[in-house]
């Protein structure tokens, strides 16, 4: 799609017209960046990664109890493979629209890359944790030491626990700070604007119906329009195509 692609004069206008605006970013937005999503498709296995790693084994702390020098290592390869990875033009676009004097934007992601960050957001709102950090699975205190090259899992110097990633695993409920700041961002936004992810699957529907119920239109950018009785607009595009034009008209 061209950088000068058009979008709907009525959209915009109800995205300008916003006092606050509430952007929740999913799997889509990092894949511009190159990141794997576990769900995207690989032409050259004809499989996607989840078929190729067990998240029962790879990401649930059954699998970590079960074998965790396994997991923490497959975490250090996932972050190995991030290193090379750089924030995107979606990234970009929303932390300078974070910037906006006249908006009030308050950025929600479901990722766990810290691209946003590095992209120069404040104050991101981590749906599922963030990669780069460690606590104790036993006292729960963060884990602040250098963690390059270490192949098996670290010792908690507070308690002798072990140190596992801080990111959100199948059956693990999120964190509460994380999903109150979320619920608070949704109820009170004129806009809630899904990107890079499904309105129809939680906790972005759960969200984005929470602002529908309290009057916010619901807007979502995705390279194909899903089906949702909760979005109001959509935007058919890449990420950051679609933001830096909404940034730049």
């Amino acid at each position: 799609m061209p950088q000068d692609m058009e979008i709907d004069p009525e959209v915009l206008s109800i995205i300008q017209r916003a006092k606050r605006v509430t952007i929740l970013t999913g799997a889509g937005v990092s894949a511009e960046s190159g990141v794997a999503t576990f769900r995207s498709y690989k032409e050259e296995t004809k499989e996607s990664l989840w078929s190729q790693y067990d998240p029962q084994k790879m990401a649930s702390i059954e699998g970590f109890l079960k074998n965790p020098n396994r997991v923490w290592q497959w975490y250090q390869w996932r972050r190995s493979e991030l290193k090379s990875k750089k924030p995107n033009d979606a990234h970009k676009a929303i932390a300078k629209w974070q910037q906006s004097k006249d908006q009030r934007v308050t950025l929600i992601t479901q990722n766990v890359d810290g691209l946003h960050q590095a992209g120069g957001s404040k104050d991101v709102i981590e749906l599922h944790g963030n990669i780069w950090s460690n606590h104790c699975l036993q006292c729960r205190a963060e884990y602040k030491g250098n963690t390059d090259g270490v192949e098996d899992v670290i010792e908690c110097p507070k308690c002798g626990g072990q140190v596992r990633p801080s990111v959100v695993w199948f059956g693990e409920a999120l964190p509460e700070k994380a999903w109150r700041d979320a619920e608070s961002a949704s109820y009170s936004c004129d806009v809630f604007l899904s990107v890079g992810t499904s309105s129809q699957v939680y906790p972005a529907a759960g969200l984005a119906a929470l602002a529908k119920s309290q009057g916010a239109t619901v807007i979502e950018v995705n390279p194909e329009p899903t089906e949702s009785s909760v979005v109001d607009y959509f935007i058919v595009g890449r990420a950051g195509e679609v933001l830096i034009n909404i940034l730049n008209t």
